[in-house]
């Protein structure tokens, strides 16, 4: 009887009766990577099953045992030499249980902290590449800052040498003004002169003289007259557009810094038309 019930222990559960947690496991294809819950109540209900039916075996055999010879029968109720073979499949069975049940929670353990794992790898991944796309950025807007920065400072500096030479050109122009008023000033107060010493019988060396002083002062007036115009026909040359030859220059190209272009030449033009210097850029000027 013994026999027959270890052999039918053997066949439904596919376990041995005894041996070590990691040779049940390696025959049994129970030796996994990992377990989850699911698994464990998966084999929970199959456990208790075939427990059900090892009982039953057990009964169903004491029974037989009884009705055929009911003094074996009365004597083996009184032995307890019959019972520690179920006792023992209980005990057996437990352990087993138990110890599946302790590798199942290691296996848990073990695979809560792979995931643990991997998910600080991929988070330190992910934060990595965050960084480096940031830093990345940051290098494009500090580049971007420089070159704006280095442009800020060459149109601040064309500006100064702009005002500079207009400060130059309003100078020259008040100098000449005040030049031109001394020569108005001088040949009123000849022509004052002259007309006061015809009036009153002045001497013909007196006349001859203020004549003199009138000739040489009209001569100065002329050559500062001319002088004037010059300088007039200069300015006007410089002002004139050097493309179309008529309009008035108002436009300064950069990085030549010449005065070339009126408002309508200045989108045609791609490069300076007095030195050929391609256009990067331009600037408006308000001269009067």
């Amino acid at each position: 009887m013994a026999i027959q019930a270890q052999q039918l222990y053997t066949n439904n559960l596919g376990l041995p009766l005894c041996g070590s947690p990691q040779d049940l496991m390696t025959e049994n294809g129970l030796a996994q990577s990992c377990f989850n819950l699911q698994q464990e109540q998966d084999l929970r209900p199959l456990f208790n099953d075939r427990h059900k039916n090892l009982n039953m075996f057990v009964n169903t055999n004491l029974l037989c045992s009884g009705n055929n010879n009911n003094t074996k029968a009365n004597n083996s109720s009184l032995n307890p030499s019959s019972h520690p073979v179920s006792q023992s499949l209980n005990l057996q069975f437990q352990k087993q249980s138990q110890d599946i049940d302790h590798y199942i929670r290691l296996q848990n353990q073990k695979l809560k902290m792979m995931l643990q794992e991997q998910r600080k790898q991929q988070v330190a991944l992910l934060l990595k590449k965050v960084e480096s796309d940031a830093i990345y950025m940051l290098r494009q807007k500090d580049e971007e800052i420089a070159q704006a920065t280095k442009k800020r400072m060459e149109l601040e500096e064309l500006l100064r040498r702009l005002e500079e030479e207009n400060q130059a050109w309003r100078k020259e122009a008040q100098e000449k003004e005040a030049m031109a008023l001394s020569l108005h000033n001088t040949l009123e107060r000849v022509k004052e002169r002259a007309s006061y010493g015809f009036n009153n019988g002045v001497a013909a060396e007196d006349v001859g003289s203020c004549c003199n002083e009138e000739e040489e002062g009209e001569k100065t007036r002329k050559t500062i007259e001319e002088e004037v115009k010059v300088e007039q026909s200069k300015r006007k040359k410089m002002m004139i557009c050097k493309s179309c030859k008529s309009g008035k220059a108002c436009f300064l190209f950069l990085p030549c810094r010449h005065l070339c272009s009126c408002r309508g030449c200045e989108a045609l033009l791609q490069a300076c038309p007095v030195c050929s210097t391609p256009k990067k850029a331009r600037i408006e000027t308000l001269i009067f």
